[in-house]
């Protein structure tokens, strides 16, 4: 910025000069406030925001990042803990995904009793859970969105889960929790529910659809 405009010096010695005093300084202000105020007010992903954020040293990635943060901020989201490999557009998903499958478990009895016949509490478990981005993997390859191990917090998301829309998505983010809350999956374990019968279950329970 420059240095501005030269000083006004002004003795209010006369009720008359106080006033002017007071308007010179109301213009001030007025001439100053949209030069403060443009970057708040500029539309998220303008042109100029971008331009500006690509001049980083790190080139465009980090200006993506900025700007999945400030969408985040903006959405106001819990934000679910999430691995540097989530790439920023999986994770702005992987956000929305994780709200609304908090939302429906404080709104909706059944979605939390699913969690509670394993001794387990819902939000809890989606709070300790840590997200991971994979491409190498067989589950990807079968066209499986999301997986996890029984038992374990660590949630990998493959690349088709960036493409869910949201409810899908928490369904998904469900699922695995209860997987983390201990609930086996068939065909690794005799007698227990199908993936598919799991996003059932957790649609139904937690008006998901």
């Amino acid at each position: 910025m420059g240095s501005g405009p030269t000083p006004v010096t002004l003795k209010p010695s006369h009720p008359a000069a106080q006033r002017g005093l007071k308007a010179v300084l109301m213009m001030t202000a007025l001439v100053l406030l949209p030069v403060t105020a443009a970057p708040q007010s500029s539309p998220r992903g303008s042109g100029s925001d971008r331009q500006t954020l690509s001049q980083d040293a790190n080139g465009p990635e980090r200006a993506e990042q900025a700007i999945e943060l400030t969408m985040l901020a903006r959405e106001r989201f819990p934000r679910p803990s999430m691995d540097g490999s989530v790439p920023p557009i999986m994770r702005y998903q992987l956000a929305k995904a994780y709200d609304t499958a908090i939302r429906v478990l404080r709104r909706e009895p059944g979605c939390r009793t699913l969690f509670q016949r394993l001794g387990a509490n819902g939000e809890d478990v989606l709070a300790r859970s840590r997200y991971y981005a994979v491409e190498q993997s067989r589950h990807c390859q079968e066209g499986v969105p999301a997986f996890t191990n029984v038992g374990s917090t660590q949630i990998k998301l493959c690349r088709s889960f960036g493409e869910l829309q949201a409810s899908s998505a928490a369904v998904l983010l469900l699922h695995e929790a209860l997987h983390s809350s201990g609930l086996r999956e068939s065909p690794g374990y005799p007698n227990a529910l199908t993936a598919r019968e799991i996003n059932v279950v957790v649609s139904q329970g937690c008006s998901l659809q």
